[in-house]
């Protein structure tokens, strides 16, 4: 069971590197914000609140971008 959701968790960081990327950046940003005292927590909830969803729907347009671009290798 629990090498099953290791391996769905690694698929994930795998199939979109950039989402994994932005979450994991946004998350140390805003953790180590609150963490030195340089902004107050609640700032830090708001920074995530946006950024987290702001990484998604970028993801999600790459994505698009990706499949309507047509294959330039053949």
């Amino acid at each position: 069971m629990i090498g099953e959701i290791v391996k769905q968790l690694i698929g994930l960081i795998v199939d979109d590197e950039f989402l994994a990327a932005a979450i994991l950046a946004a998350v140390a940003v805003a953790g180590a914000l609150a963490f030195l005292g340089i902004s107050p927590t609640w700032l830090a909830g708001l920074m995530l609140t946006l950024a987290l969803p702001a990484a998604l729907a970028l993801s999600v347009l790459r994505s698009v971008w990706r499949a309507r671009r047509p294959n330039r290798r053949g």
